[in-house]
């Protein structure tokens, strides 16, 4: 698979992707923003993080798949945190290896394992190519003397 840098892309390649949670089965549509080329995860708190997944499609992991991102944000200020410590050990996270689009995220004794389905938009080109090819023989209805008997 190669990457998908814009969110035009997005559109053009995708048509919906879908995250199946493992431990409650739980599936939910992940969603877009404009001008990114990530599908984005409802937002939930840990600790005094509020955290943000994303699938970035513009970066994949060694295994080909989108790498899971984690933004945090600050439940007070609602600014953005440094990239630090914990927060910067759960900020990329890599598919499973073999198993397709299933992560296992990790941060502060959180974990959560789920799976993504996305469902591909198709385009088929299809070109019609025609040749014809025609042969004569003109006989000429004046001669009288026919060399075919």
């Amino acid at each position: 698979m190669e990457p998908i840098w814009t969110s035009r892309q997005l559109e053009q390649n995708i048509d919906s992707v879908k995250v199946t949670f493992e431990d409650t089965g739980e599936v939910l549509p992940l969603t877009t923003r404009p001008g990114s080329a990530s599908y984005f995860f409802e937002r939930f708190v840990v600790g005094e993080n509020k955290v943000q997944l994303r699938l970035d499609w513009s970066d994949l992991d060694a295994n080909g798949q989108p790498t899971l991102d984690a933004d945090f944000i600050d439940r007070k200020t609602g600014k953005h945190r440094a990239l630090r410590g914990n927060r910067r050990l759960a900020h990329h996270t890599e598919s499973s290896p073999g198993g397709g689009r299933v992560y296992e995220w990790e941060f502060e004794g959180l974990s959560r394992q789920f799976s993504v389905a996305v469902a591909w938009l198709a385009s088929t080109q299809i070109s019609v190519h025609t040749s014809v090819s025609c042969t004569g023989e003109v006989i000429h209805a004046t001669d009288r003397h026919p060399e075919h008997g």
